[in-house]
């Protein structure tokens, strides 16, 4: 069976919203580039906004492919988030983390909160492969905080750097 109509309108839309995001990444760290590029941890975080913008896309493509059984569509979620968790535990090893004064940057930058949405789509999966539709709500959250995740990650780029003098 293929995912209940009602997941088409939803699926387009964070679909669409999740490719303008990954352009509007490409933007704000080519502006930053000769930044970005000197600083790992800054290189990591691009990344792992890649990743939270890329999350999403994906689970739409699979939300939206034709007339595959509950099993295969919860395989297939189970996949997205394996994956995606595997990546951001992955570069977080490599991350040095920055001191961030915003505490809402803070907490989003760093990859834990980032790899329990991504273990939302893997219970989502879990659900759908075992027949409970139900699971699929469980993709709202993910996607919304995934987008929510990268789009401040993704504002710490275009932020100036900070003055490394005045700081105590």
């Amino acid at each position: 069976m293929t995912a209940p109509a009602d997941w088409v309108g939803f699926a387009e839309m964070i679909g669409g919203a999740s490719g303008a995001l990954t352009g509007l990444l490409f933007v704000s760290v080519s502006l930053n580039a000769s930044r970005i590029a000197g600083h790992q941890g800054l290189r990591s975080s691009a990344a792992q906004t890649l990743v939270l913008f890329l999350t999403p896309l994906f689970m739409a493509a699979a939300l939206l492919a034709p007339d595959q059984a509950d099993p295969i569509l919860g395989a297939e979620l189970i996949a997205i988030g394996v994956i995606a968790s595997w990546t951001l535990l992955a570069n977080g090893r490599r991350k040095r983390w920055q001191a961030d004064d915003d505490l809402l940057i803070a907490f989003f930058n760093h990859r834990y909160p980032n790899v329990v949405v991504m273990l939302l789509f893997v219970a989502s999966g879990i659900c759908m492969a075992f027949g409970a539709n139900d699971g699929l709500y469980l993709l709202l959250p993910a996607s919304l905080v995934a987008f929510a995740s990268g789009v401040l990650n993704a504002w710490y780029f275009l932020l100036p750097p900070p003055d490394v003098k005045t700081k105590v």
